[in-house]
């Protein structure tokens, strides 16, 4: 067999290199040996082998059959790289992936959260699909040895540009989407195998279908890590408020960019929970500031002290030692007071003029006296109205 393979043309074993039955050992050199032959690993060797020739031979020219041996071998290529259990999930430290996963992820400084605090920085995570290579993983004992090409020439095996699985096409991208699918239930405490299939939904702009997935998995833990590196902070925020978590709720709501109608939706729940402090942080950024100033009159000096340090652990500021002198917090304490009566007074103002344009242009006697009843009109604003009222009889 060895004579046949010395008198084959380079052609033939280019051929057979494609075909999987070239070469049919891996060369390790040591210094005691320069040749220790080794049978080839058929599953997480040959793909990487295979690849080689494949590559060698599109080169020669692009045949749309020669792209999908490609692909096919792509796939193969792919299962050596995570935890299976065709691999005996010897991968399942993920080091082939390792440089591209610490590329386009980055830890989160939020101390405050503790799910998955992995988030993407997209223009790391398409840089490193365009750069990055892969190598046979640290799991394979073959990852050192060599081959022989078609030229008998003394072959390390190749690295695999990542580009490649992101470009599959079609068909082969729903066999990759499937082998991940597979990876995540049989890998369920590995956060590394969610992070890769998330960005291979990412990057083919299918991110809803990790959500699908996670919910199918019943992966609670990953269907609140998709709110939380998507952005969603108000889905998030109703996952932490269904468990009670107030705390996290805070911070959470507190960075998000919510609408004075949905802040108070946030601050009626902590007011309904007892949290007033909350309660109170919410109601001023929904601007209702009779109601903050009421419910901040009715927290203590300490507790608002508590509350400066939550939005300064929600700014990722160093809180207050709140051991020390607490004369500091009483008057930030009558600061914010003084701040909110200003507040308010502006807002009467404001009630007032439009009261009065209103006034001037619609309202009768009756429905200035109505409303003065009703005591949303001072005897100031009621006797200047009255005044209009009679002004523009005349």
């Amino acid at each position: 067999m060895i004579q046949l393979q010395l008198f084959r043309t380079q052609r033939e074993r280019l051929k057979s290199g494609v075909s999987g039955t070239y070469p049919d050992h891996l060369v390790e050199r040591t210094k005691e040996k320069p040749e220790i032959r080794h049978a080839v690993n058929e599953p997480l060797s040959r793909p990487w082998i295979k690849h080689y020739f494949i590559m060698q031979l599109l080169r020669g020219g692009d045949s749309r059959d020669d792209v999908l041996t490609r692909d096919h071998n792509l796939l193969d290529l792919f299962k050596t790289t995570i935890p299976l259990s065709e691999n005996s999930f010897s991968e399942s430290v993920m080091s082939t992936w390792r440089m591209f996963l610490d590329s386009a992820f980055r830890d989160a400084d939020t101390p405050w959260y503790g799910g998955v605090k992995k988030l993407l920085n997209s223009e790391r995570f398409y840089s490193a699909i365009e750069q990055l290579e892969l190598e046979v993983p640290e799991s394979n004992p073959q990852r050192v040895f060599q081959f022989y090409d078609q030229t008998r020439t003394l072959r390390r095996i190749p690295r695999v540009p990542i580009k490649l699985f992101f470009a599959l096409p079609g068909n082969e991208k729903e066999k990759l989407i499937e082998i991940l699918r597979t990876a995540v239930n049989n890998n369920p405490h590995n956060t590394d195998v969610a992070l890769l299939s998330y960005a291979f939904f990412k990057a083919w702009s299918r991110a809803s279908d990790f959500l699908e997935l996670a919910r199918t998995e019943n992966r609670n833990d990953l269907e609140e890590w998709y709110y939380w590196v998507e952005g969603d902070m108000h889905s998030l925020g109703a996952l932490k408020r269904e468990t009670g978590d107030h705390l996290t709720s805070f911070y959470i709501y507190d960075r998000a960019l919510l609408t004075v109608t949905e802040y108070k939706e946030m601050a009626d729940w902590f007011l309904r929970e007892s949290e007033f402090k909350m309660a109170y942080h919410f109601y001023h950024k929904a601007k209702e500031f009779e109601v903050a100033l009421e419910l901040l009159q009715n927290i203590s000096a300490k507790e608002f002290a508590e509350l400066t340090n939550l939005r300064r652990i929600s700014r990722g500021e160093k809180p207050f030692d709140l051991s020390g002198d607490t004369s500091r917090y009483a008057t930030l304490y009558q600061e914010e007071m003084e701040t909110l009566r200003g507040f308010a007074r502006i807002r009467a103002q404001e009630t007032y003029r439009q009261v009065a344009v209103k006034a001037r242009q619609h309202f009768d006697r009756e429905t200035i006296e109505t409303k003065y009843a009703f005591g949303e009109l001072t005897e100031d604003e009621y006797q200047r109205l009255i005044r209009q009222l009679a002004e523009r009889k005349q």
